[in-house]
């Protein structure tokens, strides 16, 4: 189904993503797939044997990180999950104190090439990073501020999150899919999904070259049906709605319609969503397409490093069983996926840190062009 009228959409979405948090609450054992200790034996084995073969990170995947039958059949079900299921899963049981950055990182590429064939450019490492006094103005990725519900743009149908380690108060993450802010909004206020679905103006920074951006504008939709399912792509700071972070001075400013609007998916979103505690070693999976995010604020450690909220991020596709964008949303897609795997940066923390932001381009195998809120 692909509506060209918000006149022509359902009255109700049905089916597995149009779940609400009270769902889970009480058996959060459904979206958990807990590692026993054998599965992390052989999840060792498998990164001594990576290590053996001396490939750089990017060349992880199923024939240089071999697992058994078994558990490599259980890792193939969090693609069915994500796709054709509630839209998440976690998986559950790593401790990432036991293994190195190098080890890490490996072991996160491992495991996602499992779940889908195609993984983006670059590990990211997200944590608060006011605290290093660095000269660049920092994202609300890298703040412990909270964060309202978005999806990553233009990136790809499936965010992974590896939790390295937890804050000492707060951070939980909150998933809430379209589906049921859907039929929240065409109960409580259907004209707010009339006006997601005009062309709405778009501004994204884009980093070509060392030092150089140029800031891309679209015109496109929030939300959109394609191949019988509702998808969403939205972020404020891109649609001009996060006062921290302005538009050009000659762009168009929103309407108070359309601010209200942001409100009130918002609001929605905060009545069906499911809040979940994250652990340390805990892997996320999240279809990008058809679940947002949100994140409460947290409070780390000032000295002790596994009491400070750090999380890894890697963006996925299954060429096989992954979503096809929407085409009214007009995502632009073909820079997540583009480079082979010997050309990848999957770098640790400490690695990325000694490339200034500025620096952080394609030909490094890299990118760091904003990605959302």
């Amino acid at each position: 189904m692909d509506c060209p009228s918000s006149a022509d959409w359902p009255k109700e979405l049905t089916g597995d993503l149009a779940w609400t948090g009270a769902d889970f609450e009480s058996n959060t054992d459904v979206f958990t797939d807990k590692l026993s200790s054998q599965d992390i034996e052989e999840l060792n084995s498998a990164i001594k044997h990576f290590q053996a073969l001396g490939l750089s990170r990017g060349h992880a995947d199923p024939t240089t990180f071999p697992l058994s039958q078994g558990l490599a059949k259980r890792l193939q079900k969090v693609t069915d999950h994500v796709y054709n299921g509630r839209g998440f899963h976690r998986i559950r049981g790593i401790n990432p104190s036991a293994y190195t950055d190098e080890e890490c990182v490996i072991l996160y590429a491992g495991i996602t090439s499992y779940i889908a064939d195609q993984r983006a450019r670059n590990i990211d490492h997200i944590r608060d990073r006011s605290r290093a006094q660095l000269s660049q103005k920092l994202s609300p990725l890298e703040l412990a501020k909270p964060m309202t519900f978005h999806t990553d743009i233009d990136v790809g149908d499936m965010v992974s999150l590896f939790v390295q380690s937890t804050p000492l108060e707060g951070g939980d993450q909150y998933l809430a899919p379209i589906a049921s802010i859907y039929n929240d909004l065409m109960k409580r206020d259907p004209e707010v999904l009339r006006i997601l679905s005009e062309n709405w103006y778009w501004e994204r920074v884009h980093r070509p070259g060392p030092n150089q951006t140029i800031t891309r504008t679209f015109n496109r939709p929030v939300i959109g049906f394609h191949n019988n399912q509702l998808q969403i792509n939205m972020a404020v700071t891109f649609l001009g709605a996060n006062p921290a972070i302005p538009f050009s001075p000659d762009a168009p400013q929103l309407t108070p319609e359309r601010i209200a609007a942001l409100n009130r998916v918002q609001e929605a979103a905060t009545r069906v969503n499911l809040r979940i505690v994250p652990e340390a070693g805990d892997l996320l999976f999240i279809n990008n397409f058809a679940v947002l995010h949100a994140r409460a604020g947290f409070v780390d450690s000032p000295d002790d490093v596994w009491n400070q909220r750090y999380i890894m991020r890697l963006w996925l596709h299954d060429s096989h069983k992954g979503w096809e964008s929407a085409p009214v949303l007009q995502r632009k897609l073909d820079e997540t996926f583009d480079l082979s795997a010997a050309e990848k940066a999957y770098w640790t923390k400490d690695e990325m840190d000694k490339v200034a932001p500025g620096m952080r381009i394609k030909q490094m195998g890299i990118s760091a062009n904003p990605d959302h809120d």
